[in-house]
């Protein structure tokens, strides 16, 4: 087996302490960085829990369908067409809303060329 015999010993072993202190502040860092990665993770799964049981969450004023039923209704009324049937249908907004559009034509006798 070889061994040196002319090493400078405190040398060697700075270089060895030296290579010690990166090794354990390479390992921290990687420790922290998975850390912080794994919290992110679990943060973003309460967020995802909290939208299906936040009691907070779901809107009390309606949904879009709903301010759309109003508007037809209250459209309706001002211009005494019935709409009842219209909203009872279940049809998507667009549809509702061209259902009304032609029932305003029929009931002012509007054609689309004037």
């Amino acid at each position: 087996m070889y061994k040196a015999k002319n090493v400078d010993t405190d040398k060697a072993l700075e270089y060895i302490n030296d290579s010690r202190r990166y090794q354990q502040q390479a390992e921290t860092l990687a420790i922290t960085s998975a850390q912080k990665y794994y919290e992110g993770i679990r943060k973003g799964l309460d967020i995802a829990e909290e939208i299906f049981t936040c009691s907070n969450c779901e809107s009390k004023t309606g949904t879009y369908q709903d301010g759309a039923l109003d508007v037809i209704y209250e459209l309706a009324k001002e211009l005494d067409v019935e709409s009842q049937d219209i909203r009872n249908s279940g049809d998507s907004v667009e549809g509702m809303s061209a259902a009304l559009a032609d029932r305003i034509r029929d009931a002012f006798e509007i054609t689309d060329n004037e």
